[in-house]
């Protein structure tokens, strides 16, 4: 695979998730990758699973905000997830946690465990950290030495972390499509494929030694 364009196994839509704690970040990301605002980050936004679709680097997007699922309640709640593999269908090709440099959390410290419990043993192959800052960038040099110990936690992710600022600087996002691109190839071309056993799993397990989801790496045809 020399190129990306007119191959047969790059096909001109790409499926992003954004996952995440922090609605407002996640919304702001999605808004910036797409290069409109379109996501809009209602009070009930937190509970929904909301797609939008846009066009970047010659590629359909279709991006899937997702509801805190790092949250607990959310999943004793037994909420339905089927919505989301629906929205995804037939599988994302990049899920992308979506954090605040200056509030990370003793929870997403095990996101990236979390993530392969959701979504299956090898999710984190598909897996981009996203740090979102405000306008002027924060020191990530003196914030990573204070929060070494969490940092450490996403070693685990194969791929380099993005920073973006909230006012959408257009290199930032490119190298972060870009980004997605390089991980898809790496992946051989694949995604991450709802398997038939979703379709029997209508409710979240809140057991963490149970996979609420099964996704396996399939190859694109």
């Amino acid at each position: 695979m020399d190129s990306l364009s007119g191959s047969a196994e790059q096909p001109e839509e790409r499926r992003i998730v954004l996952l995440g704690s922090h609605t407002d970040a996640k919304v702001s990301c999605g808004n910036i990758i797409l290069g409109e605002k379109l996501f809009l980050g209602s009070p009930s936004a937190p509970r929904l699973f909301e797609r939008q679709n846009g066009r970047k680097l010659k590629k359909n997007l279709i991006v899937i905000n997702s509801p805190d699922f790092l949250d607990l309640a959310y999943y004793s709640e037994e909420k339905d997830m089927k919505e989301c593999f629906l929205l995804v269908n037939p599988g994302p090709h990049a899920l992308l946690l979506v954090l605040k440099p200056d509030t990370f959390t003793d929870q997403e410290r095990d996101a990236l465990k979390l993530i392969d419990i959701i979504f299956g043993s090898g999710a984190s192959e598909f897996v981009i950290v996203v740090f979102m800052h405000e306008d002027q960038m924060s020191d990530r040099t003196e914030y990573f030495d204070n929060n070494r110990r969490a940092m450490e936690s996403l070693q685990t992710c194969r791929r380099p972390p993005h920073h973006l600022k909230k006012n959408g600087d257009p290199s930032q996002v490119q190298n972060l499509l870009e980004s997605i691109e390089k991980m898809v190839i790496d992946n051989g071309g694949s995604y991450l494929e709802i398997s038939e056993e979703v379709g029997k799993t209508n409710k979240v397990q809140t057991s963490m030694g149970k996979k609420c989801a099964v996704f396996l790496k399939y190859p694109l045809n």
